[in-house]
């Protein structure tokens, strides 16, 4: 009986020293004017979810050929770009989810004695602070594509070789003698020589690519050779095309934003895409045109937040919850991004006061 009085006592003493060791206190904020924080206290805040949206734009440069005007008569074309234009259009929008500190749920933390030992605020703050830099950073990026280098350049070639025959009077051997001679010059070309040289070039390339084809040639080429000169010829046939039909560049733009639905957001505007100046953000007066369709999969019929206000509890902690994104035009869905998990919907738990999970899992401390 003693044996067991003894056994009984020493398992509540541990009982209470491992309570003690691990008693905390965590308050919500803002605080009440009664309590006095110690000096080892911290602050958290609960997770969030915030979606980074990247969207890239496309730029679309169309620029009239040199001779358009001559592309029907000469070629027959028909198909070409008879004025200059600048245009926008939407490439590709794109999403993810991030972790973010939730100010609305701000709590100050006294930490057990464990949590001191083991530096548990320290490791924390340095994992938080590294997830906040990389957060809310809205980019802007361009790839520009330049005009090739043969439809630049052919617009500066305005001379052309000729050659002049004469007759030059020289002393030979004592005696006067007229030989005849020539000299080479450079004389400025005319529209008409330009445009018509132009059209001869293309007629040529095609007559010599269906030399090869044919294999009209002399000499026997392989295969490897054959296709190389084809191309090269194609490409040369499709040079002076653009001189006639224009050219076609498109710009790629880079846009990434942050926005950070509240429980009750059913659409979240985004953006608009206009076609004359391209991208335009939620804070411009023009209404967004592109937005996000949130549906949670399944409403939490009960909730734990009234814990949140209570004072002497353990942590609060957030779980997530399913939840459709789609992507919307003018209010009509146009794409389905599918389900990611999302912090606002889901449940908040006040976990007991004598629990002390990773700082990390339970949010951002600061």
């Amino acid at each position: 009986m003693k044996r067991l009085t003894l056994f009984s006592l020493m398992l509540a003493l541990a009982l209470f020293t491992n309570n003690a060791f691990s008693q905390k206190q965590v308050y919500p904020l803002p605080l009440d004017s009664t309590i006095k924080l110690s000096a080892n206290h911290f602050y958290y805040q609960m997770p969030t979810t915030a979606i980074k949206v990247n969207v890239t734009v496309t730029k679309v440069r169309e620029i009239k050929g040199y001779y358009a005007d001559n592309a029907e008569k000469l070629l027959g074309l028909t198909n070409i770009i008879s004025d200059n234009r600048t245009f926008y259009k939407l490439k590709n929008v794109s999403i993810e989810t991030v972790k973010v500190p939730d100010a609305k749920f701000a709590f100050a933390v006294e930490p057990s004695s464990q949590q001191i030992k083991e530096q548990a605020y320290a490791k924390a703050l340095l994992k938080a602070q590294d997830v906040q830099n990389d957060v809310f950073e809205e980019t802007y990026s361009i790839q520009i594509k330049g005009i090739p280098d043969f439809f630049q350049n052919y617009a500066n070639v305005n001379y052309t070789e000729t050659e002049d025959a004469f007759v030059e009077t020289k002393i030979i051997n004592g005696v006067v003698t007229q030989v005849p001679a020539n000299r080479t010059r450079l004389v400025n070309k005319s529209a008409e020589q330009k445009v018509q040289e132009a059209a001869d070039r293309i007629t040529q390339i095609r007559k010599e690519r269906n030399s090869l084809i044919a294999g009209e040639q002399e000499v026997s080429y392989s295969k490897e050779a054959l296709e190389l000169m084809i191309s090269q010829l194609n490409q040369a046939e499709n040079d002076y095309l653009d001189l006639f039909r224009g050219i076609v560049l498109e710009d790629e733009i880079h846009y990434t934003l942050y926005v950070i639905p509240e429980k009750d957001d059913t659409t979240l505007p985004l953006f608009s895409l206009d076609q004359n100046t391209g991208f335009i953000p939620t804070n411009s007066a023009t209404a967004a045109n592109y937005s996000l369709l949130l549906t949670p999969f399944n409403k939490t019929k009960a909730t734990k937040n009234q814990d949140v206000k209570s004072k002497n509890k353990g942590f609060s902690v957030r779980h997530p919850q399913a939840v459709y994104i789609d992507l919307q035009h003018n209010y009509e869905t146009v794409h389905h991004f599918g389900i990611y998990q999302m912090l606002q919907w889901g449940e908040i738990e006040t976990l007991p006061v004598n629990l002390d999970p990773a700082l990390e899992e339970v949010g951002f401390v600061f």
